[in-house]
Formats: structure tokens, sequence, C-alpha cells
């Protein structure tokens, strides 16, 4: 066997070990997190999120969140906590809804559907016309957030506070 043989091969040897100490030595930056990464996480700490106070009312219960996230995470919290976001049914409702979200805008249980053209709640409903103001819908806007007495649309991205509404008991 001649060297014009040996040699590429020993090339390529010493190219794949140059290659395969590279990936390794780097994999911690290319997976800085999961289950890829061999070096572990000196300063890691876990994210909490503050634990939810529920307000009873009128046989539901309700929690009104400080944290903002966009309306999916919103919908996802609350799934979380075996409810959903709050669907408004009457006027009562409404006024203990208003006093708590005077200050910030919360995401609420209605949505605008490109398939229907139309405000509906989380319930398959139409939202009774008395019960609130409702801004018109914007492009783009087809979730809706409560502030005071005043429904309005915004975009299902925006980070807000929401509403978690479940049954009591």
């Amino acid at each position: 066997m001649g060297w014009r043989y040996v040699a590429p091969g020993i090339f390529l040897v010493l190219v794949k070990i140059t290659g395969t100490s590279l990936f390794l030595a780097f994999i911690p930056e290319i997976f800085p997190r999961g289950n890829f990464s061999f070096v572990p996480e000196e300063n890691f700490t876990a994210v909490q999120v503050p634990e939810l106070r529920w307000e009873s009312y009128r046989g539901n219960l309700y929690t009104f969140s400080e944290e903002m996230l966009e309306w999916g995470a919103s919908y996802s919290e609350c799934m979380d906590q075996n409810s959903n976001l709050v669907i408004i049914n009457d006027k009562k409702e409404m006024e203990f809804l208003q006093n708590k979200t005077r200050n910030a805008d919360y995401f609420i249980g209605l949505e605008y559907p490109d398939d229907d053209n139309k405000w509906l709640w989380l319930d398959g409903t139409e939202p009774k016309g008395n019960l609130f103001t409702m801004r018109p819908n914007e492009v783009n806007k087809q979730c809706a957030t409560l502030r005071g007495s005043v429904v309005s649309p915004a975009s299902c991205f925006q980070k807000n506070r929401w509403i978690c509404e479940k049954r009591n008991g």
C-alpha cells in the first residue's frame, strides 16, 4: 500500500476527530437548555407564577391575574386551573368585573373568529347587546379586553392581564 492511499485516510480521520471535538466543546452553546446539554447550569432559577387568589361571587370563582401574557397563554393558564377565561352573562356579573378592572386591561373569553365574522364567547354564544359598550372591531384584533365598563378589540398577541372563571364547588 502506498502513501497515496494512506495519507487521505489519515487526513480524513484527523478532520473527523477535530470536528467531533469541536462539536462536543460547543454543544452547550448550541443547546443551552434541554436534554442535550452535558454541562449543568449553575445559576438556574425556576420561574414561579404567583399563586392565584380566587374571589367568590354569586356561585362562581374569579381570579384576576397580575402577570401579563398573550391571549393563548392566558387561556392555557385558566385551563390549567380547571377554569376558563371569563364569560360575562348578566349585568350584576358585569358590575362585579367592572369594579375590579378599572385600572388595567384584562383578556376575557370573547373572540372574533374569521369564519363567523361576529364576536362570540368561548362557549359559542353571542354577547348580549346591553351588557357593555363594545368598541368597533379593528383589523388583526380578534381577542377582547375588559377595562371598567368597556370591552375593546385587542391583538391576541399583545400581552395583558386576564380573568379566569370557574364554578364554585
